[in-house]
């Protein structure tokens, strides 16, 4: 297991663009995490209702794993969630420049 320093280290080797992306993918993670815990829902009964194992709910909530969008996709929508881009807009006319 890695020192929080180690990690600090390799976050800052990560071009900016990448970073606004584990940014995005971090928050929509949070915001997963908490409906699900608004919901009374285990990771396991999340799991169950998009085909994945409790194990894989739990590494993509503590950030072990970043998940694809199709995964956050299936998890929001099991939580009757809708993802928003509003906001990226900005951030995507930032980066083309």
């Amino acid at each position: 297991m890695k020192s929080w320093d180690e990690k600090k280290k390799e976050l800052k080797s990560i071009d900016p663009m990448r970073m606004n992306e584990l940014e995005a993918v971090a928050q929509l993670v949070n915001a997963i995490h908490q409906r699900r815990i608004e919901l009374g829902w285990t990771q396991k009964e999340l799991a169950d209702k998009v085909g994945l194992h409790q194990e894989s709910i739990a590494r993509i909530e503590n950030g072990g794993s970043i998940p694809r969008l199709d995964t956050v996709f299936r998890l929001a929508i099991a939580l009757g969630m809708k993802i928003s881009l509003h906001g990226m807009e900005e951030a995507a006319a930032a980066s083309v420049g």
